[in-house]
């Protein structure tokens, strides 16, 4: 990613198969960037299902969510690394370590 710039790293969205919402996914920083930051925010967007999925329909529409945004420091060039957990609107979550290069 190009630095300085806030860019969406990812959208996290629950779906029914009818592409109508489950309810809110809530993303919880675990570990902080070391040379940017991060911002969740609800948001409307297309998801990136997989073409074998039973919700791969859903990716022609806008979906409501919330979107991830790293932003790196004045001047790093780099990669950055950040550690969040994920809650869907069912209850289940994962822990993810994100990675992000900036030049």
């Amino acid at each position: 990613m190009p630095k300085g710039e806030a860019r969406t790293i990812a959208f996290f969205t629950s779906l029914f198969p009818d592409c109508s919402s489950q309810g809110p996914v809530v993303i919880r920083t675990l570990d902080q960037p070391r040379h940017g930051a991060i911002d969740v925010a609800p948001a409307d967007s297309f998801p990136r299902y997989g073409v074998g999925s039973t919700l791969a329909a859903c990716n022609a529409r806008k979906v409501p969510g919330v979107k991830l945004t790293y932003t790196s420091e004045e001047g790093f060039e780099g990669v950055d690394t950040f550690r969040i957990f994920v809650i869907n609107a069912d209850g289940t979550g994962y822990e993810s370590d994100v990675r992000v290069t900036v030049r």
